[in-house]
């Protein structure tokens, strides 16, 4: 068993390794692709992301989500740098245009390194593979970094690049102060095309002090809050800059608003039972007893295969809730027994 502590350790240094030639603190470089949306686990990532970026004392000098991507104003933002493009879990065709952004830009920059930082492949269309394919071989500089063995075999097999093994880069924001419980239990599953096997709830739910909940909506102000939190900020520690600038910090409080939210919702309850792979990373993070559901393909007990996240005495993978309901229930009798 390890604790929690020693998982983010352990897996930071890996990520540490993966990156160490992929990354020159001097150069000027874009990370594209911001998640303008109300997933939390993906803010999780571009969090980390920054995080990494941030111990290399730089930071990127452009950076877009994808309907405001802006070809010129990047070029004269980064020069000759490389490009980094944005975790996750859609490297694939499960959600439409990730793909056609990804092979658009590799079309418009053959021979420029650009590394996509951990993803998760899944296609369900095999034209939809061999056009990715030919985007990254017609390419020739593309280094494809993923988050487990399976996404890893598929990639050697279809795709003419360098690819890695490399934990999901949320680990890099490091161990997080966990809210005083107010509820029991946590039932945080997905209510998206990615939802697992359909489980029978009534036994959690029936339970006092149960709460369930996905990742919440946002405020209807919150585009405009967080971009004047972010001007506000800058002011007020002198990193106010251009346009360039502003755009980062504004994304950057976006992403911390969505993450902290998350916090809230993850540590509002004794123990949690997640489909989410973010949200059991989250957990770990935070250091809560939870289990873990999978999602529709696998993602989330393939990602736990590979880095042993599970590890500790307070996550496991479960195939129903009913069977995490029982897990948990052991572990909450456990330490009553012992004293």
């Amino acid at each position: 068993m390890e604790s929690n502590i020693t998982i983010i350790n352990r897996l930071q240094g890996v990520i540490a390794n993966c990156l160490s030639d992929l990354f020159d603190p001097s150069e000027r470089f874009a990370l594209l692709d911001f998640p303008n949306h109300y997933n939390i686990g993906d803010s999780a990532i571009w969090l980390g992301e920054l995080a990494y970026f941030d111990r290399k004392r730089t930071r990127p000098t452009y950076v877009t989500e994808i309907p405001t991507y802006d070809e010129g104003r990047m070029l004269g933002a980064i020069g000759s740098g490389r490009i980094f493009l944005h975790g996750g879990g859609n490297f694939g065709d499960i959600w439409a245009g990730y793909r056609q952004f990804r092979e658009g830009l590799l079309d418009k920059h053959k021979g420029r390194p650009i590394v996509q930082m951990p993803q998760t492949i899944h296609f369900k269309e095999q034209a939809n593979v061999d056009s990715t394919a030919r985007a990254i071989e017609r390419h020739g500089q593309f280094t494809l970094l993923v988050r487990d063995q399976r996404s890893l075999e598929f990639a050697q097999r279809w795709f003419q690049c360098e690819t890695r093994l490399c934990p999901d880069m949320a680990f890099c924001i490091g161990p997080v102060a966990r809210p005083t419980p107010q509820h029991e239990l946590l039932l945080n599953l997905r209510e998206d095309q990615e939802v697992g096997t359909a489980q029978d709830l009534t036994a959690a739910t029936l339970r006092p002090g149960t709460v369930k909940s996905d990742w919440p909506d946002e405020p209807a102000d919150f585009q405009r809050q967080t971009k004047h939190a972010a001007i506000l900020k800058g002011l007020l520690t002198g990193r106010i800059g251009g346009r360039a600038r502003m755009t980062e910090l504004a994304y950057r409080e976006r992403a911390q608003q969505r993450f902290d939210r998350g916090v809230a919702l993850l540590g509002s309850a004794r123990q949690v039972i997640t489909d989410r792979m973010h949200g059991h990373i989250m957990c770990v993070l935070l250091g809560a007893d939870h289990c873990v559901l999978d999602n529709s393909y696998g993602k989330t007990s393939s990602f736990i295969a590979a880095w042993g996240t599970c590890n500790s005495d307070k996550a496991e993978l479960a195939s129903t809730v009913d069977e995490a309901l029982a897990i948990l229930d052991a572990r909450r009798v456990a330490p009553a027994a012992v004293a």
